[in-house]
């Protein structure tokens, strides 16, 4: 009987001492950085919770303030390590406070819950000295500093000038496809055609413009008959259909006999004479010889010119080809390029507004 009640004295103290242990696992520590600090000066205050590895932690909600007078700065953060091989946790919460006043902060102590339960930190309050600035020494003290404003670096705007041109190219792309596909009306092309000069009035009109520029008297007398023969030669390539400006002079002439027009042949006989005997023997003509050449020429190309029968001033022509309207296909690919150019569009300016707001704000 004796052992009996022994064996009950046993079980009845140990499921009395069971709460005590479940609640001695979880311990609630509050503690501040410095025990003393001058008016404005900040310190740091931290809780930490130190329970089973599954508890759920919950800490005071403190807005501003902890207690009266002493202020909570942003930002407050939360810290959490794994001891007993992952079974235990610590979960540390940090604040930054500031006291503007000078006092004896009192700090309570905290109740921080755990499942539900509310735990006490430590078993004494927390308390630190603030103190006013010594007379004389206010000038150590600075105001706030304004934030810094950097200049923008070229990465930096990268990203929003290539949105902003994607943006112009696609808007370009989409007015023009969308332009393209309303304006279906025919293409029309005009050819201007301007009538040919005769050969005759050129050869001509070449003539009276060496004759007015005054070469005839200049002491290059090679350069004239070069220029001169040029255009005799021209000529009677479009004039008797053969290939003057290869052939020598001999070979031009008998050419010309072969055709049955001797009417001039014996003018232009000395005209080729003198020249050959000028730009390949060196010969200089004589005084007035090359006036008498030059007008040798232009009788020439008068008496073998083609008669033609009087006509009214050359009108000049003007063709009209008109191209066929787009075909299905290409209407049907002017509609999908707008289509895909305003969604690009959409999608760069809102790429190009995130970016920017981003940069800016």
């Amino acid at each position: 009987m004796r052992l009996f009640r022994t064996i009950i004295s046993a079980v009845l103290f140990s499921l009395a001492a069971y709460p005590a242990a479940a609640q001695s696992s979880v311990s609630v520590d509050a503690r501040v950085d410095s025990v003393a600090l001058w008016v404005g000066e900040q310190t740091g205050f931290h809780l930490e919770v130190s329970c089973d590895r599954d508890s759920k932690v919950e800490f005071p909600s403190f807005t501003d303030t902890i207690v009266g007078g002493l202020e909570i700065l942003p930002p407050v953060l939360t810290d959490t390590q794994y001891l007993d091989k992952g079974n235990r946790m610590v979960i540390s919460r940090n604040y930054t406070v500031t006291c503007f006043d000078s006092a004896l902060v009192y700090i309570p102590p905290v109740a921080v819950s755990v499942d539900g339960q509310e735990y006490l930190s430590n078993s004494q309050a927390v308390s630190f000295l603030v103190y006013d600035i010594p007379e004389g020494q206010e000038k150590e003290i600075f105001p706030p500093k304004q934030n810094m404003k950097m200049p923008l670096a070229f990465n930096e705007l990268a990203w929003p000038l290539l949105y902003l041109a994607v943006l112009a190219g696609t808007i370009f792309v989409a007015v023009f496809s969308l332009r393209r596909y309303n304006d279906n009306m025919p293409i029309i092309k005009k050819i201007r055609r301007e009538p040919k000069v005769p050969a005759h009035i050129r050869a001509l009109e070449a003539i009276e413009s060496l004759r007015k520029s005054g070469s005839a008297h200049d002491q290059d007398a090679k350069q004239y008959y070069t220029i001169l023969t040029d255009i005799v030669r021209t000529y009677i390539n479009e004039r008797f259909g053969f290939s003057a400006t290869e052939m020598t002079s001999a070979e031009i002439l008998e050419n010309l006999r072969n055709s049955g027009d001797k009417s001039s042949i014996g003018e232009l006989s000395e005209l080729l004479s003198t020249a050959d005997m000028v730009k390949f023997a060196k010969a200089q003509p004589l005084l007035g010889e090359n006036d008498r050449n030059l007008l040798g020429a232009m009788e020439f190309v008068k008496t073998t010119m083609v008669q033609e029968s009087e006509s009214p001033e050359p009108v000049v022509l003007e063709d009209t080809v008109i191209v066929e309207k787009r075909s299905k296909e290409a209407r049907i690919a002017l509609l999908v390029a707008f289509i895909l150019s305003v969604a690009a569009s959409l999608g760069a300016a809102a790429c190009l507004v995130v970016k920017l707001y981003y940069l800016f704000f």
